[in-house]
């Protein structure tokens, strides 16, 4: 199945990486990020959490994307965004 992309000027939603899922768990334990969340997740639930939003958009051609900053190239997960 294609895989759907959207673009935008400044930002590109795309398949996950896995250089993504890192920094992705980084930001299921900050806990000013997921102040309004029920719980902090650790590593091993947040990969477990990437991998289905990355398997969903396999099977699915859409889903959870991960948001890259075209600028850059970077995924910035932080709430410090600039």
């Amino acid at each position: 199945m294609k895989t759907t992309v959207l673009e935008t000027d400044r930002l590109l939603l795309r398949q996950w990486k896995e250089q993504d899922i890192p920094i992705f768990a980084e930001i299921n334990s900050d806990p000013v990020v997921m102040e309004f969340f029920p719980a902090l997740l650790d590593k091993q639930e947040s990969d477990a959490m990437a991998q289905k939003c990355k398997l969903l958009i396999s099977q699915r051609g859409w889903g959870f994307w991960a948001v890259e900053i075209k600028q850059s190239g970077a995924i910035h997960w932080s709430h410090r965004l600039a």
